[in-house]
């Protein structure tokens, strides 16, 4: 990560009516974030049948924690855009992260039918069983995906987070291990090994990687 990082506590709330709160972590300062965010919004309301500009603003409005919106901005993109795997991806996350599972799926479903990359295929389906709550499924579909494109960290994070969720310090250090191989500097395979470290013992280790994690993200 590069830039000014800036946390911020985002709060949502889902349609049965339920509020949640989520810890975000940006790299510009809130004031830039904003003029960024007037600049696209008046850009997309001149030209609301492009879809470039949307997307930026869909990314940003992420970013922030907007994720309501966004969601909004991301479907108008991909009625543009059908095509755009990744933006439906990103989607399905945000839908995810706001526990609405039963529409992950369905755009998750729907990129898989457009995706021609196995290894992207068995990473859309771990996702699936992920939202299903069927860790073993997406373990197997993860493990595929890494097995298949290993230099590809989006796989190995998957992997860990699953199990993460499953309290597999063993696994998740595992999945950790390649990322930090691919990316010695990703903040957030540092944060996860940090916990796992700290379940199996490994102080020492654990510091050092908290550390390093603080040293990149220091603000």
């Amino acid at each position: 990560m590069s830039g000014n990082i800036v946390t911020s506590l985002v709060q949502f709330t889902q349609l049965s009516g339920l509020e949640m709160n989520a810890h975000l972590v940006v790299e510009e300062k809130p004031a830039r974030l904003e003029q960024k965010l007037i600049t696209l919004s008046k850009y997309v309301d001149k030209y609301p049948q492009g879809w470039k500009k949307r997307l930026e603003l869909a990314d940003l409005l992420y970013e922030i924690g907007n994720w309501q919106q966004a969601v909004a901005e991301y479907l108008q993109v991909i009625s543009r855009q059908p095509q755009l795997i990744d933006v439906r991806l990103q989607l399905g996350k945000i839908l995810q992260i706001m526990g609405l599972e039963k529409e992950a799926i369905e755009i998750y479903e729907k990129a898989l039918l457009l995706s021609e990359n196995e290894g992207t295929q068995n990473h859309i389906k771990g996702l699936i069983a992920v939202c299903r709550s069927e860790s073993q499924k997406a373990i197997i579909a993860f493990n595929l995906a890494a097995a298949l494109e290993p230099d590809k960290v989006v796989h190995w994070l998957a992997l860990a987070q699953v199990h993460q969720g499953r309290e597999n310090p063993i696994g998740t250090l595992s999945a950790l291990k390649q990322v930090l191989s691919i990316n010695p500097d990703d903040v957030v395979a540092l944060i996860y090994s940090y916990d796992a470290l700290m379940v199996v013992g490994d102080i020492q280790t654990a510091r050092e990687r908290l550390n390093r994690a603080i040293a990149l993200a220091e603000d």
